[in-house]
């Protein structure tokens, strides 16, 4: 190979006029030698590809020159079973790195460029080269002094004087491959911070790093401390652009194939396709930003757009929603002072505590494999359907209505303070600023829920007694509410409090009275002013106009009330009080 580091020929090229010459400017001379000598056949000018460097952006001389290396065969045995010792996400991610790992060649870790980090070793006069470690160290003591650029800007004289090396050494001109500078971030990173600890609880990537960042990691910390830099592993698939209804219509048209998604290219930002998380930021907030994270499933492709965008804000709104409901109904309780005794709960707020149980175990075991899609689904399904959807749409007649210090009203507040606290502890990763927000807002200091660790699924609601009742109670409130909905439609009522609903029930089960305890209960569970049981074969219900006249206050049509607008007992008696 006669070309040196500059890339000019060496002696070994045979012809004195080109020693010293560039290769690049002797392409013009070496056709005129050829055109002297009557050895040209032709010449053409033309434009072809030719390897340029991605960084520097100028043309590449390919030589053949002596390169370092590490071995890899000394470290592959331990490399391997460190691998087995790692947690990795997914679970099949493991077999793709053990299998690069072990057919694996040497690590070639010299490059012949102008920019990178240096390869701290000298020649001596005889072109030996010096590799020693106390060398090295003294080499990055010095350039932590003076900056990473002291390699360049002083010469060999300097450098051995300050190393103690003969006066006629030379330095290494190679700087190293990058994968050592990302393979070595964990010394960087941990061994420097007090704060942190080796290995890595965790390190994140796409799949294509398996043979990068993940491997050169895990040879460089063998090397040094014969362990893996990380405990766990998580390999995340590609993020994909989502098309609109309007794209995808475009290339109907345009007879193209119908695809959902599109891969992520630096043209799109030019073709004005935005690609930045800052700009989904700016437009929907931080922390739907953050949800829709939470929401789509890492393990495969990851597809983003606004239609995406949107759906996650209607969720958003959910949870926040249910935060502030949550938050309103607690507005006059003071759980040192008004909280209920876990056995005095009435049957509906020991169900929501038992759901409460059941989601939160569900979310601390999603939260431990990091399976952030399992935690949004379990949270977003307890906020619609068990609190929204049942829970508050039942209990808002006693929070309203009851007397304001009644064992019933301050039982769902016990319950809700529960819940409350425990959604702004478990949303706290994902909805960082709204659950801080709600923290705040009921009565902690600004940034307190972060520092908090997650709430614990409490054993007292272990069970499914409550749910097993509440089960059969909501088949009971579909079939009455069909049939509600029914005559609302044939207009013979105008709202569930005007119907007065005749159920059956099987002879071998329960009915809502012993399941519930009492008839007021029923009637609240129900959202009716009136209900008769009979017992028959099938479940069913039946529904006619009430003849009772209006509450004035709970807006339940019911015997004791005289006329309408007059108050029921109840009302009667809180407002007396």
């Amino acid at each position: 190979s006669p070309v040196d580091d500059n890339g000019n020929y060496t002696d070994e090229v045979g012809m004195p006029e080109f020693v010293g010459k560039h290769v690049f400017e002797s392409n013009s001379p070496i056709v005129e030698l050829l055109r002297s000598g009557n050895h040209l056949l032709g010449e053409e000018r033309y434009r072809h590809s030719y390897p340029h460097c991605w960084r520097s952006k100028t043309p590449i001389i390919f030589r053949a020159v002596p390169q370092f290396f590490i071995r890899i065969d000394a470290l592959r045995p331990t490399a391997l079973e460190e691998i087995d010792k790692v947690d990795w996400l997914p679970a099949n991610t493991r077999n793709r790195i053990y299998g690069t790992v072990e057919a694996r060649p040497d690590w070639c870790i010299s490059r012949q460029r102008t920019w990178g980090v240096p390869l701290p070793i000298f020649f001596s006069a005889e072109g030996d080269e010096i590799i020693d470690a106390e060398l090295a160290r003294k080499v990055a003591g010095l350039i932590e002094d003076g900056g990473t650029n002291l390699w360049f800007e002083k010469d060999d004289a300097w450098w051995n004087e300050q190393l103690g090396l003969p006066a006629n050494a030379t330095r290494c001109q190679d700087t190293l491959d990058v994968w050592i500078d990302s393979g070595s971030s964990h010394v960087a990173v941990l061994d420097r911070n007090p704060a942190l600890h080796a290995p890595a609880d965790l390190y994140l990537e796409a799949t294509d790093q398996h043979r990068g960042w993940f491997q050169s990691s895990l040879m460089l910390s063998v090397a040094v401390r014969d362990a893996a830099p990380y405990r766990a592993v998580m390999t995340h698939g590609f993020v994909t652009r989502q098309l609109s209804n309007k794209e995808r219509e475009a290339r109907r048209k345009a007879g193209l194939s119908d695809i959902r998604t599109t891969k992520v290219s630096k043209s799109d930002k030019k073709k004005g396709k935005p690609t930045s998380a800052e700009h989904f930021y700016n437009q929907h907030g931080a922390d739907i930003l953050r949800l829709w994270v939470a929401s789509v499933n890492w393990q495969t492709e990851v597809p983003f757009g606004d239609d995406l965008f949107e759906q996650t804000g209607e969720a958003y709104r959910r949870l926040r929603n249910t935060l502030r409901i949550l938050h309103g109904n607690l507005d006059d309780f003071d759980p040192s002072q008004d909280a209920v005794a876990d056995g005095e709960l009435p049957l509906l707020d020991r169900w929501i505590l038992e759901r409460l149980h059941v989601v939160t175990a569900e979310c601390l075991e999603a939260y431990g494999r990091y399976e952030f899609r399992k935690v949004f689904n379990a949270l977003n399904q307890f906020c619609t359907l068990d609190l929204s959807s049942l829970y508050v749409d039942i209990t808002k007649d006693r929070m309203y209505c009851d007397a304001p210090g009644s064992l019933r009203r301050r039982a769902t507040q016990t319950a809700m303070a529960r819940v409350f606290e425990s959604l702004c502890r478990l949303l706290a990763p994902i909805l960082a600023y709204t659950s801080d927000e709600a923290w705040e807002h009921y009565g902690h200091q600004p940034g307190d829920v972060h520092l908090l660790d997650f709430p614990v699924a409490d054993p007292e609601f272990a069970t499914t007694a409550a749910a097993d009742k509440v089960e059969k109670l909501t088949a009971m409130r579909a079939v009455i509410q069909q049939q509600v909905e029914s005559a609302r439609k044939e207009k013979l009522i105008g709202s569930n409090l005007a119907a007065s609903v005749s159920l059956t029930v099987p002879e071998n089960e329960d009915g809502p009275e012993e399941l519930l305890g009492d008839a007021d209960s029923v009637l609240e569970f129900f959202l009716v002013s009136e209900l008769e049981t009979t017992r028959g074969g099938a479940l069913a219900a039946s529904v006619r106009p009430t003849p009772h006249c209006k509450c004035g206050r709970c807006w339940r049509q019911l015997p004791s009330v005289s006329e309408d607008g007059a108050l029921c007992e109840r009302c009667a008696s809180v407002i007396g009080a």
